[in-house]
């Protein structure tokens, strides 16, 4: 597995990753994980499949258990090994999943899914649709899709959703998982 890593700016660390350990059972995953991801800074984790990429990003986001891992690992300045921590971490993180299933409702219109999450950062209905125009149209979600269910839509528009989602309470750390899946096939 290789990392990217393009600088933007060089201030505080967001995420701290040191020897990083991750195993289920006899299955070693991840094998001493070491990197430094600065406030302003974009990586990206690289490898085949199988590498450890998601699952180094799930216990970024606080989705692994401790007992599956070791290591020194601090996300905005908090170890997701304390579980107090983890209402902190997600609180300053945004996360879009490799898959659109684990984060929208199929059923609702994209607004909805957006007044869905965004009523548990505690924003108004009222909010959230600005919030929502404001980030579909920094995202080009056409507006003929925004009152649709989300089942009706593209992939790409699904995957542009999710990302929509993962941005709305304005994190300071955002982890993609596979951001470009499916954008190509947009209708």
């Amino acid at each position: 597995m290789a990392l990217m890593n393009k600088s933007v700016k060089l201030n505080k660390p967001m995420v701290e990753v040191n020897n990083l350990n991750v195993k289920f059972d006899k299955n070693h995953i991840v094998h001493n994980v070491s990197f430094t991801v600065n406030e302003g800074e974009i990586i990206g984790l690289f490898g085949i499949s199988g590498a450890g990429k998601t699952t180094i990003v799930r216990v970024l986001t606080c989705q692994i258990e401790k007992k599956n891992w070791n290591g020194d690992v601090k996300v905005t300045g908090l170890s997701p090994a304390n579980k107090k921590n983890h209402p902190r971490i997600l609180s300053n993180i945004g996360y879009v999943p490799q898959l659109e299933l684990l984060n929208l409702y199929f059923d609702l219109s994209p607004l909805v899914n957006v007044e869905v999450f965004t009523s548990t950062y505690g924003l108004s209905k009222e909010e959230a649709r600005e919030i929502a125009i404001e980030l579909f149209k920094i995202l080009d979600i056409p507006e003929d899709v925004w009152n649709k269910k989300v089942k009706h839509m593209s992939g790409g528009e699904k995957k542009r959703l999710s990302m929509a989602i993962g941005l709305i309470h304005k994190p300071s750390v955002l982890f993609l998982d596979e951001p470009t899946t499916l954008l190509s096939y947009l209708n």
